[in-house]
Parts: structure tokens; C-alpha cells; sequence
């Protein structure tokens, strides 16, 4: 189909469109613009104070971080496992985000929704995430409450209860939040097939989160009893406590709840991550969309882990290539063609290897096929052209304010320090990183583009939704 001209597609189906790329990209949107020109710089000089930062750990391997914040009387306790769907074993995906309903259920000390009530009844809220690399659980408290929420983690650390019944009540919930999410949204499949194809070389990264049906069916309590023993233990758990504490406070109520607590096995670790960039070519996949009425295209490039010394540059470069309404990717294939409704750009970091993401949703009458060259050809610039003093001064004021913002809430801050905890061996890095960002000049953007962002490192998917018999969609 021959495209509608730039000058009258432009504002078409942009009233729809919101919906449709709120889920087709819900959760990657773009960062806010920065401003060009000289004023672009006036972040550089900002000075963030650093987060306080102390550390323990006990004998049974529980290794806990504290950091004092007493502007508000509020606390954050994050317990962080260190399993994810990539500890998954064969036959059994979706156990670690299973895991993150069983433990919002009862104890041995705790009947059914009772630790939810006494949280919201203290003033609090909670909340659980799972992803490839670590379980999370987290509570917000008034600080003087901060006693309920180390026992309560201490608790269902050692006494969950998993019985049938509430094995099969938990799956039931974790497979219709999976229609929910995936087998009902238009573009969620083709987000987790991207995902899989870029990390196929990955053993443990090949499957999604939240699992396969097939595997869900197939388990039992007992099962779910063995991965409990295995995983949920203090030597494969960081605890962060944030807020209005003192340090020999958090200390001796965590020694109360947790000191006698069994050190558990040893838990396995990641296989060796394959050589990176890949070499092998692009990886291509055409996936049907039944319920999509656009296409969506997938531009992922395979990254090395988190740890990774080139990670802070390829974060400047997503925010160059889609990081708000200056970035290139939205002027390119919004602004000046008006062939996309939106853009996005993001990275995935991982312990093991991740994604680079780009993706665009096209305007009715615009083919994947043209969305792809457009992302492709600017890709293409960024590697011929680099990226100006200005582009790496607005992308730098991203990265400062994003900073500023994690830095606001207790929560924010405690979850950053489990990232820098996870993903680095410690969170005093915090303190360090954006140094480092600060020092990334455009020879250096440049020269990481063209290490990673190569097509023989590239997987293209895209999601194509059905046409009828006289071929429409």
C-alpha cells in the first residue's frame, strides 16, 4: 500500500492512536525533553548529593543496606531475592513471579490477608515485582513501624505456608493474569518475542517472566515447596532499609528477626554470558498481532551485561535516539515524516545480557516495512554522523534528572541501591556512577554506537496485525 502523503497524515487517528501505544509500549515512555542550545548545559555543573550508605551483613549470608533519611518520618524496606525467571528450571517458567503472589499469602504467624491488613492499617503500602534477575518485595511505612515490616519479610522468609490450596488459588490468579496481560493485549507477544530471539545464546534469558501456561499446568505444591528451600533464603536475599532509622537501629532488629534464621544452599550461578556483540547476523521475525489494527516494529540490539563499562554511553545514546521530543527518532519519524504515532528507545539491563529496544508504531496507511528504513537510516546517521556536544549535553541533563528523581522518595531510593547492589556487588557505586556519565564525550558515544549498534548484532520483530479477506485490517 502506497503511503498517504506526509502533509495529510499527519494528524490522522492521533486521537486513537494514545490508546494504542499505551500498550503497545506501556512502560517505555520516553523520558522528558531536554531543551537545546546553550541553556542544555546548565545541568552539567549540578551537584547531587550523595546517599548515605551503610552496610552489614550477618552470618547466615543476609546482606543488608541502610540508608538514613530523616526528612520525612517514613520508611522503605526492600527484600530483594535474588532469583528470577532466569533461575528457573526446565519445565517450570513462571515459579519466581508465582512467588511473588505466595508471599502476600499466609504463614505459619500469618492467616490469609492478614499481612496485607496489618500494612494498610499501619499506614503503609506494598507491593511485589519479579523479572529475569531477582524477586522483589517492598513496603512504605511510618517509621516507627518499621519493626512490622522486618518481621513480617523475616516471617515469610522462613514460615510461608504452601499448602494445595493455596498453590492452586496462586496458579489460577498467576494464568489469568497472563491472558490478561499477554494473550489479551495486541503487541505483548511480540515484546516478549524480541526479547527471547536477541537472548536466544542466553540459556537461562529464553523464556518469559511470566511463563508458559503449559509449564503452570504442569506444576505442583511440592514443587513449589522445593524452589521455596532452595531460593528464599538470607544468602540469596539483600535487605535495604531507607528513611527516617538509624543504622544501630536497623541493626539490632534485624539481628532479632533474622540472626537465627539457616543459612540455605549455595544458589547456582548464571552460566558464562556468550561472546558480545554478536556476529552472527540479524535475527527476523513477522508475528501476527489478531488483535493489533497497526503494525508495531522491534529494533532490539544485544547488549552486554549490566556491569559493563560501555552502559552508561548506550543510556546517553537511547536518549539521543528517543529520549523525549528533541530526541531524533521522535522528530525523524513523528515530526518531519509523520510516519509514526510514537517512538520509544530504552535499554534492559540485566546481570546477564541485554537489549537495546527501539520501537515505532506507524500511522494508518505507513507499512512496517517504511517505519523499519526510517528507524534503520537513523540509525545508520548516528553511526556516520555521531552525536554533537549539544546532543551529549541535553542527553547528560536526562540521565541528572532522572537522578534527581530517584532521589526523592524513600522507595525510589531504596529500590536504586538494590540496583546497584544487584546488577554492580554494591550500592556505594550509587555515589559513583553519574561521574562517570559526566565524563562521556561524543567521540565516546560514537565509539560505542558502532561497537553494539551493528546489524549483524540486530533482531528485528514485527508485529502484524490480520488482514481480512479483502485486505484490510
Amino acid at each position: 500500500m502506497t503511503p498517504a502523503p506526509a502533509s495529510s497524515r499527519g494528524a490522522r487517528l492521533r486521537a486513537c492512536a494514545a490508546g494504542i501505544v499505551a500498550l503497545a509500549i506501556a512502560g517505555v515512555a520516553p523520558a522528558p525533553s531536554a531543551r537545546s542550545g546553550p541553556s542544555a548545559q546548565s545541568l552539567d555543573e549540578l551537584t547531587i548529593p550523595p546517599l548515605a550508605v551503610d552496610t552489614f551483613s550477618l552470618d547466615n549470608g543476609l546482606r543488608v543496606i541502610v540508608s538514613e533519611d530523616h526528612s520525612t518520618p517514613l520508611v522503605a524496606v526492600e527484600m530483594w531475592y535474588h532469583v528470577g525467571s532466569a533461575h528457573e528450571p526446565e519445565g517450570r517458567s513462571g515459579f519466581a513471579h508465582l512467588f511473588e503472589h505466595l508471599f502476600f499469602e499466609d504463614t505459619e504467624a500469618l492467616a490469609e490477608g492478614e499481612f496485607k491488613r496489618l500494612v494498610t492499617r499501619a499506614g503503609g503500602v506494598f507491593n511485589g515485582t519479579t523479572d529475569s534477575d531477582r524477586t522483589a518485595y517492598g513496603e512504605v511505612l511510618p517509621s516507627h513501624r518499621v519493626n512490622l515490616a522486618l518481621w513480617s519479610h523475616a516471617e515469610r522468609m522462613t514460615r510461608l505456608r504452601i499448602d494445595d490450596d493455596d498453590f492452586e488459588t496462586q496458579r489460577r490468579v498467576v494464568e489469568e493474569e497472563r491472558k490478561l496481560r499477554v494473550e489479551n493485549q495486541p503487541y505483548a507477544g511480540s515484546q516478549l518475542t524480541v526479547d527471547t530471539i536477541a537472548l536466544r545464546d542466553f540459556a537461562p534469558y529464553r523464556h518469559p517472566v511470566i511463563g508458559s501456561m503449559d509449564d503452570l499446568d504442569a506444576a505442583t505444591a511440592d514443587d513449589a515447596r522445593e524452589f521455596y528451600g532452595r531460593f528464599y533464603t538470607p544468602n540469596n536475599a539483600v535487605l535495604t532499609v531507607v528513611g527516617d532509622v538509624t543504622l544501630t537501629q536497623v541493626r539490632a532488629l534485624v539481628e532479632e528477626y533474622f540472626g537465627e534464621v539457616a543459612r540455605g544452599p549455595e544458589p547456582p550461578s548464571l552460566p558464562a554470558v556468550p561472546t558480545l556483540p554478536r556476529t552472527d547476523g540479524e535475527r527476523r521475525r513477522v508475528e501476527e498481532a489478531p488483535l493489533a489494527r497497526l503494525p508495531l516494529v522491534w529494533m532490539a540490539y544485544t547488549l552486554p551485561p549490566a556491569v559493563h563499562p560501555d552502559h552508561p554511553a548506550l543510556a546517553l545514546l537511547s536518549q539521543v535516539l528517543g529520549g523525549g521530543e528533541a530526541s531524533r527518532l521522535r522528530k525523524r519519524l513523528v515530526d518531519d515524516e509523520a510516519a509514526a504515532i510514537d517512538v520509544v528507545a530504552r535499554i534492559d539491563r540485566r546481570r546477564g545480557p541485554g537489549v537495546f529496544l527501539l520501537g515505532a508504531a506507524p500511522v494508518q496507511g505507513v507499512e512496517a516495512s517504511e517505519i523499519e528504513a526510517l528507524l534503520d537510516a537513523e540509525v545508520e546517521r548516528l553511526l556516520d554522523e555521531g552525536v554533537t556536544a549539544v546532543e551529549t549535553a541535553a542527553a547528560l541533563n536526562q540521565v541528572l534528572t532522572g537522578a534527581v528523581t530517584q532521589r526523592m522518595t524513600v522507595a525510589s531510593k531504596a529500590a536504586l541501591l538494590q540496583r546497584y547492589a544487584l546488577y554492580h556487588g554494591s550500592p556505594h557505586r550509587v555515589n559513583e556512577e553519574l561521574e562517570r556519565f559526566r565524563k562521556i564525550s561524543p567521540d565516546e558515544l560514537l565509539s560505542v554506537a558502532r561497537t553494539w549498534l551493528q546489524p549483524e548484532n540486530r533482531t528485528v520483530v514485527i508485529a502484524q496485525p490480520l488482514r481480512a479477506a479483502d485486505g484490510t485490517r
